[in-house]
C-alpha cells in the first residue's frame, strides 16, 4: 500500500506542475469515466468509446484522440494499477485481470469515489434532489499525514481525546491510515506504548510533519493490526473470540448484504431467524453496534457476553424509570 501512495503523490503532483488544481480534478473525472465504462462495457475499440465519450460533458463533443487515450491508459496503470490492454486482433481494449483489481481495496475505492463524483457532476441540474452528508473528517489533516508515510518521517500531532480538557502534543510514526464509518483514522507507533495507536483525524488540532526519519516495520500490515477488530478500537485486554449471533427478520436480509465483520458467516436459517458466526473482539465499539440493533439482534454466544449485554441493557432500562424530576 505504501508504494500505492507513491505512485498517487508522485503523478499527482506531476499533473499539478503542467496544470492547475481544477485541470487536475478533469483528468481524475476522466480516469474515472474511462474504468467505469471499461468495467460495464467489457471489450471496445476507440470509435465505440468515443461514440460513448462525446456524449458526456467532459468531452465537450471532442472525440478523444489515440494519442491522448493512450496517455491516459499509462497514467491509470501507474497510478491505480488499472490496466487497459490492447487486443491487436480486433484492435479493441479491455481491462486487464479486473478481478484481481476488484481485491484491492484501496484502488477500487479510489476509483469508486472519483466515479461517484462523476455522477454527481453530471446531475448537476438535480442538486436540489441529492442530500450529502457532512462528515468531520479531518481532511486538512491528510495531506501531511500521507506525505509523512511516503517519505516516513516522524509527525508532530497535538491532539484532545473526547472527555480531555486540554491537548497534548507529542511525537509519531504514522504507519497507516483507515477509514472507518466515513471517518479517517491514523495508525502511528508511539514509543510510550507497547502496540500502535490509533488516532482520529477530526480530533487532530494540528498536525506538524517533522525532519526526523524512521524504520518502516516491515512486518507490520494494517490488514492484520485490523484483522479482530469490529472496527477502530483494538483493546489487548479483549481477547478475539468466537461470537453468534440470532437476527430476526427483516434485520437478518441486512447482515447478509452489509455484514458486521468479514469473518461473518451464515450457520443457519429459519422463517424468523437467521443465525451468523463472527469471530472478533467483543470491544466497547462492537457492542453499541449490537445495542443499535435494539430487538432486532440477540447475543446467543459467548455466555459471558450474553450477560454483559443483558446488564447494559438493563441499565438502559433503568434510565427510563419513572423518577420524580
Amino acid at each position: 500500500m505504501l508504494c500505492y501512495y507513491q505512485n498517487l503523490f508522485v503523478n499527482f503532483a506531476h499533473i499539478k506542475k503542467t496544470t492547475d488544481l481544477m485541470k487536475a480534478t478533469e483528468i481524475f473525472s476522466v480516469y474515472s469515466w474511462l474504468g467505469e465504462t471499461f468495467r460495464r462495457y467489457g471489450q471496445l475499440t476507440l470509435h465505440e468509446l468515443n461514440e460513448l465519450w462525446v456524449k458526456t460533458e467532459m468531452s465537450g463533443g471532442v472525440p478523444m484522440s489515440r494519442h491522448t487515450f493512450t496517455r491516459h491508459r499509462q497514467s491509470m496503470q501507474e497510478m491505480f494499477g488499472f490496466n487497459i490492454v490492447c487486443h491487436k486482433r480486433t484492435n479493441s481494449y479491455s481491462i486487464a485481470d479486473d478481478d484481481l483489481h476488484l481485491h484491492n481495496d484501496m484502488q477500487t475505492w479510489m476509483l469508486e469515489t472519483l466515479s461517484i463524483g462523476n455522477m454527481l457532476r453530471e446531475s448537476a441540474s438535480m442538486k436540489d434532489r441529492i442530500e450529502m452528508e457532512h462528515i468531520p473528517a479531518g481532511m486538512p489533516h491528510l495531506r501531511p499525514i500521507l506525505n509523512a508515510m511516503k517519505e516516513n518521517r516522524r509527525l508532530q500531532l497535538t491532539y484532545r481525546k473526547f472527555g480531555q480538557a486540554e491537548a497534548r502534543t507529542f511525537a509519531v510514526e504514522p504507519l497507516a491510515i483507515k477509514v472507518f464509518k466515513q471517518r479517517w483514522y491514523l495508525v502511528a507507533e508511539d514509543h510510550k506504548r507497547d502496540t500502535p495507536s490509533v488516532y482520529a483525524l477530526d480530533r487532530m488540532e494540528a498536525v506538524e510533519e517533522l525532519p526526523a526519519r524512521f524504520d518502516f516495520p516491515t512486518d507490520f500490515s494494517v490488514r492484520t493490526f485490523f484483522r479482530d477488530c469490529y472496527g477502530v478500537l483494538r483493546d489487548p485486554q479483549c481477547e478475539p473470540q468466537r461470537i453468534v449471533l440470532r437476527a430476526y427478520y427483516p434485520f437478518a436480509h441486512y447482515l447478509r448484504t452489509l455484514p458486521l465483520h468479514p469473518s461473518q458467516q451464515e450457520l443457519t436459517a429459519t422463517p424468523q431467524y437467521a443465525d451468523f458466526e463472527l469471530y472478533l473482539r467483543p470491544t466497547f465499539d462492537f457492542k453499541q453496534e449490537l445495542l443499535a440493533q435494539g430487538r432486532e439482534v440477540e447475543v446467543l454466544q459467548p455466555a459471558s457476553l450474553r450477560e454483559e449485554m443483558k446488564q447494559m441493557i438493563r441499565g438502559m432500562m433503568g434510565r427510563y424509570e419513572d423518577t420524580e424530576n
